[in-house]
């Protein structure tokens, strides 16, 4: 009998973006909120899930501290609806994510939001 070795560990993350009160500003939800990682070499990929009919894409991402040893560069898929990571998640920390936004309908409009992410390896 053969043993294969256990997947890649996948973690979605739901992204829910509607108008706030302010004019020109976005109000950002993320499903989970603050994911905790717990898997080595995870794959991390924010969804943009519901955006109240707008046409909102992804532009890229930053993270605090910028220099971790833990992620990878981000890709944005082709409809900017996608945005995907990997994970190292050698160290117990905490990650600060920046992600950034526009909306394609309105020229130079352009927003972020700062979810969390933990690192919590197994050993």
């Amino acid at each position: 009998m053969s043993t294969f070795p256990a997947s890649t560990s996948f973690v979605n993350i739901l992204v829910f973006v509607k108008p706030s009160a302010t004019l020109g500003q976005y109000d950002v939800i993320t499903a989970p909120a603050v994911p905790i990682i717990t898997e080595p070499d995870t794959v991390i990929n924010y969804q943009l899930f519901d955006t109240d009919g707008y046409d909102i894409v992804f532009t890229g991402m930053s993270v605090e501290p910028s220099v971790n040893s833990q992620l990878s560069v981000a890709t944005v898929s082709m409809s900017g609806k996608m945005l995907t990571f990997s994970d190292a998640n050698t160290e117990t920390m905490g990650l600060n994510i920046n992600l950034k936004f526009k909306n394609n309908s309105k020229e130079g409009e352009k927003f972020a939001h700062d979810p969390q992410i933990i690192n919590t390896p197994q050993t």
